[in-house]
């Protein structure tokens, strides 16, 4: 919530007029409006990504991106719709820059900080990351983001049913999976 003259605004309307502020060119409303949504950022990229230097990559890139492009954002509403899809694109775009690198050294010895993933020990875990990434995109939009199944399908650019029958297929999956366990 946040307090306005006239009282308090509600988180949605808050988020709308943070996101006025940013098209206007606002610094401190647009930090404020990635702060806000980071961890559904991070969140995301990791579902695609697995090395945590091409997350940060594609966090920053998508940042940047949507800096620059939040003018062109048509409906306040969607601002993190929006974003994710950006996030998305990014994620994508380095896997594709990826498949054409030939690392030489695969030392992982440096020092960084990590993201501390609560969940990373449990058998869902497990039973998410042996999903094909077009089913475990769709299972992180819809159980972990709270994406509504229109909305997912606006961001994965598909149609609605088919997004019904992968996460139905998922769904089917992850239960077989986990009752093997």
């Amino acid at each position: 919530m946040e307090v306005s003259m006239t009282g308090i605004i509600p988180r949605h309307n808050a988020e709308i007029l943070l996101v006025k502020r940013a098209k206007q060119g606002d610094k401190d409303a647009f930090c404020n409006l990635i702060r806000d949504y980071k961890s559904s950022m991070y969140g995301v990229a990791k579902t695609i990504l697995k090395e945590e230097e091409d997350i940060k990559d594609a966090l920053s890139s998508s940042i940047l991106k949507a800096y620059e492009c939040i003018g062109g954002l048509r409906k306040n509403e969607y601002f993190k719709t929006w974003l994710i899809k950006i996030v998305i694109n990014q994620c994508y775009e380095i896997c594709r820059k990826n498949r054409r690198v030939i690392f030489l050294n695969n030392d992982a010895s440096i020092n960084q900080e990590k993201y501390v993933d609560t969940y990373e020990n449990l058998d869902l875990k497990r039973a998410l990351d042996s999903l094909e990434d077009d089913l475990k995109i769709v299972v992180e939009l819809y159980y972990y983001e709270d994406f509504l199944l229109k909305d997912i399908a606006k961001i994965l650019e598909i149609p609605e049913g088919t997004l019904k029958s992968r996460l139905s297929r998922a769904r089917k999956k992850l239960y077989s999976i986990l009752k093997e366990d």
